[in-house]
């Protein structure tokens, strides 16, 4: 018997005590979380800025990971907590469920350009901007945007939610300025419509779109003890923010070029699930 040689087991590495991915926690799942945990489950090192209203860092998903928190902000947090979760909350603490960025850190800063400029001065290189501020291009605020990519942060945004400035083809900003990767959303059959054969039904889809993550029937907990089901691009685009947060933990010299070709690259081709969407879901 000392001759048989057994061949491979092949098994995830990393699976934390609060993972799942069926049901309205489907998001893991869809973006292969855990193929991406095999690599890496982050480092503190790496902070995703949260450009929002306030987060309530009492939440048991956000106790430890909240290295800063900006004065004089928001006083209103849920949003800024939903989102911060999402990005990169406590994860294998067996409470809730597991975040993508896992073990990223997290720095919440006010919802405004100047606040954007300011983490990118400190040194962070992925902010996420789940909001919106207009509807028109303004040349004053794609200079900042550019001072901020040249600098070597990288901008990820909210896409839209299909009512936003008017209608769902239409441009939505800070997401679709030059240097910002726009996020909008899919369901759990990387479905660009929420109700599949509803045209109605769907967030933002243009020209200036990056990419697609899970956005609609997604679990959200915007306060303690309050777990929702809820949609919207402020919650795929955190998806993304921290999955760029695991590329850096494994090689933090990363261009924001890079990082969008990685992202590019290594994500699903949708356009043939989504017709009539071909070319505007990034």
């Amino acid at each position: 018997l000392s001759n048989i040689e057994y061949a491979p087991q092949y098994e995830t590495l990393a699976t934390p005590n609060d993972y799942t991915d069926s049901g309205y926690h489907y998001a893991l799942g869809l973006i292969n979380a855990q193929n991406a945990w095999d690599f890496t489950t982050g480092s503190p090192d790496i902070t995703i800025v949260i450009s929002d209203q306030s987060a309530d860092e009492s939440h048991s998903e956000l106790q430890n990971d909240v290295i800063y928190s900006a004065p004089g902000n928001t006083a209103t947090s849920t949003h800024g907590t939903a989102v911060s979760i999402i990005a990169a909350g406590e994860t294998n603490n067996d409470i809730l469920q597991s975040h993508i960025g896992y073990n990223s850190t997290l720095a919440i800063y006010n919802m405004n350009y100047n606040s954007v400029l300011e983490a990118s001065y400190a040194g962070y290189k992925v902010i996420n901007m789940s909001w919106a501020s207009g509807c028109q291009f303004n040349s004053y605020v794609q200079d900042v945007i550019n001072t901020v990519y040249e600098n070597g942060s990288f901008l990820v945004a909210a896409a839209g939610n299909g009512s936003t400035c008017g209608g769902a083809e239409n441009l939505v900003y800070p997401a679709s300025y030059d240097h910002v990767f726009s996020v909008t959303s899919i369901g759990p059959e990387d479905n660009h419509e929420k109700i599949i054969g509803n045209s109605a039904s769907t967030h933002q889809h243009n020209a200036a779109v990056d990419i697609s993550a899970p956005g609609y029937d997604v679990y959200v907990s915007p306060a303690p003890g309050w777990n929702i089901i809820s949609s919207g691009t402020s919650y795929a685009t955190p998806l993304v923010s921290g999955t760029v947060a695991l590329m850096l933990s494994v090689n933090p010299c990363l261009s924001n070029e890079n990082i969008e070709y990685i992202l590019k690259s290594s994500s699903v081709f949708i356009d043939d699930i989504n017709p009539a969407y071909a070319g505007l879901l990034g």
